[in-house]
Order: structure tokens, then C-alpha cells, then sequence
């Protein structure tokens, strides 16, 4: 339950010492309970995943990708090795290819949106 209060000092233009107008207690201010709080949003998790749309390899997702029929490309499947250069089919980021392979059984590849960074079996 909220009661009234009568504001009696105030620093910076924020509430410091209030009177309650039921009682007559005085107390350092506290935010009513009915105040909306801002909750702390959680970190999110992105994973060096640039969602710029004109992300750098773009144009160069345009010349490999754009216009090749569907049958150029592989089905992603993290079970599969994939070698640079391979055009690649996911089901959630669309056509793309294999920009690097690295050491650590993970492979870039560049989306139409951005270049993102995937498992697959190493050979």
C-alpha cells in the first residue's frame, strides 16, 4: 500500500526527506512500490554476428551467390566438411559460401546479411 507523503528536502531535483501524511513520520524517500521499475536488461548473446545489411562481403555474396541455380548449393549439415569457396544452403541464414576454414572445426561463411561463423567436421 502506498501512502501519501509531503516532500520536505529535496537535492539535485530528486525527493530526499519526506513526511508521511498518515502518521506524520519522517523518513528518507523511497520510491512508491506502484512506481514502474526499469528492469536490467539481460546481456544478449551475438556472438561477433554483425547484422548490418551492408556489411563489407556483401557485394561479394552478390557476385558468388546471386544468380546461381539452387543446384550449386549444399545443404548445410554441421556433420558435413565443407572447403572455402563451397556455396552453402542453411535453412535459417539462406545461400551463402565459405569465406575461411578454421582450425577449431568451425567454418565462416557469408550470408546475404552478414558473415557468420559455424561448426562442421573437420577433415
Amino acid at each position: 500500500m502506498d501512502l501519501g507523503h509531503r516532500i520536505i528536502a529535496m537535492v539535485s531535483g530528486a525527493p530526499k526527506r519526506v513526511i508521511c501524511q498518515t502518521c506524520g513520520s519522517q523518513h528518507n524517500y523511497r520510491a512508491p512500490r506502484s512506481a514502474p521499475t526499469k528492469k536490467a536488461s539481460p546481456p544478449r548473446k551475438n556472438a561477433g554476428v554483425s547484422k548490418r545489411a551492408d556489411h563489407p562481403a556483401r557485394e561479394t555474396w552478390t557476385t558468388r551467390c546471386a544468380g546461381q541455380p539452387a543446384t550449386a548449393f549444399t545443404r548445410y549439415d554441421m556433420q558435413r566438411t565443407f572447403a572455402p569457396g563451397e556455396l552453402v544452403d542453411h535453412p535459417r541464414f539462406g545461400t551463402g559460401f565459405v569465406r575461411e576454414v578454421r582450425q577449431d572445426a568451425k567454418i565462416v561463411i557469408v550470408f546475404r546479411d552478414a558473415a557468420r561463423t559455424l561448426m562442421h567436421r573437420q577433415g
